[in-house]
């Protein structure tokens, strides 16, 4: 008997019905949850709230046990010494930079916004048009042209809300992140195996082994990029910051701190930070110095990142070429914006992790199938 080669046939169309059916309770449910929105943004913001310092005891905890477990290897121990010793030599850090170098920032900012930010508004808003090269006319084009379009107030806007989805806005956020992120780090610390064990434990059995290893190795990759990344924005920051001393600029510590900042996107980040310099320098003439010498500064710094430490210190651990870097910056800065920029490369090294993992289980199969089918034969 022939099968009814119909398109519209009765198989199609229970398929096309229930398919159908499904997608219309999807729509149902999603109408019926938006119908109860602020019961949702509640739990949200509570989910926020306890997640951010989660996530930055995780985050620090992935940075500070490398050196805890060196200490160890040394011989120096039980854990909680090794852990107090971690902790008060990061608090040494901490208090002075904020004894000693804050002090001179806010020093700087405060000489920025009395002497100069006061030129550099008078410029733009009437050195800048009647100097303009093509013209007063079309100076206001422009301007009009960008007030319109709203692209600065855009950019601004999407920064500020960038910034601020990241910062508790309520005291419960506050006193969860500053006083309850240093006693869960602690304890993150001094359990870090079971802790991690425990997070692998909620897996089911048969994936016990797989999801410890993949854990393992995400814990190895993010690690190695915020301890290779925070090593690259301290070294940068320093040595420019002690170049525009020595070219006698005045707010050489911001322009440092501007150039380590930035530097956290990968291969452009010391670029993008000359240009507010450069501009500076060139509206200014702060200490005679030329544009051209920022732009040889900067460039070299660059160069020297992205040709020497680059390469060894990130590209060896994370392993992915510089062309992949540049792609998952464009791509990841496109869906998400700074947040995008900033974390493209370990996004990217994570999803390497993930497939190489992938991969390897795919080619375990085909070994583990066989030895099951010899040890029945058996």
């Amino acid at each position: 008997m022939r099968k009814d080669s119909r398109f519209l046939n009765d198989t199609f169309l229970n398929r096309a019905l229930k398919v159908l059916g499904v997608l219309i309770l999807a729509f149902a449910l999603l109408f019926v949850l938006t119908l109860f929105a602020p019961f949702w943004r509640a739990i949200a913001l509570a989910l926020r709230n306890v997640l951010v310092p989660v996530l930055l005891a995780w985050l620090l905890s992935i940075i500070m046990f490398p050196l805890i477990r060196y200490l160890e290897n040394k011989g120096i121990g039980p854990r909680g010494v090794t852990v107090v010793f971690v902790y008060v030599a990061l608090l040494v850090i901490v208090y002075g930079f904020f004894r000693f170098l804050t002090p001179l920032v806010f020093e700087q900012v405060k000489t920025f916004f009395d002497q100069d930010y006061p030129r550099l508004v008078d410029y733009f808003q009437n050195q800048l048009r009647d100097n303009f090269v093509f013209g007063v006319a079309a100076y206001d084009y422009l301007a009009a042209a960008l007030d319109e379009a709203g692209i600065i107030g855009m950019t601004v806007e999407s920064v500020v809300d960038t910034l601020a989805s990241f910062v508790p806005t309520t005291l419960y956020g506050i006193v969860m992140v500053v006083a309850i992120l240093p006693i869960l780090l602690l304890f993150y610390l001094l359990d870090y195996e079971r802790v991690n064990q425990a997070l692998g434990s909620v897996v089911p059995k048969r994936y016990v082994g797989p999801s410890r290893e993949l854990i393992s190795n995400l814990n190895v990759t993010v690690g190695a990029y915020i301890r290779g990344q925070l090593f690259l924005m301290i070294t940068i920051g320093i040595v420019s910051a002690m170049v525009y001393r020595l070219l006698g600029l005045e707010y050489y510590l911001i322009f440092g701190l501007i150039v380590g900042l930035l530097n956290v996107i990968p291969y452009f980040g010391s670029l993008i930070a000359m240009i507010p310099i450069a501009i500076y320098v060139a509206i200014t003439g702060d200490a005679n110095v030329g544009v051209l010498a920022i732009v040889f500064v900067n460039v070299g710094l660059q160069f020297i990142e992205g040709s020497i430490f680059q390469p060894i210190i990130m590209g060896r651990q994370l392993k992915i070429h510089p062309l992949l870097i540049i792609v998952s910056i464009l791509f990841f800065g496109s869906l998400f914006g700074i947040f995008g920029i900033v974390f493209a490369s370990p996004i990217a090294a994570t999803l390497r992790a993930l497939y190489l993992f992938y991969r390897d289980r795919k080619r375990l199969e085909p070994s583990q199938a066989s030895l099951a089918d010899e040890a029945e034969a058996a």
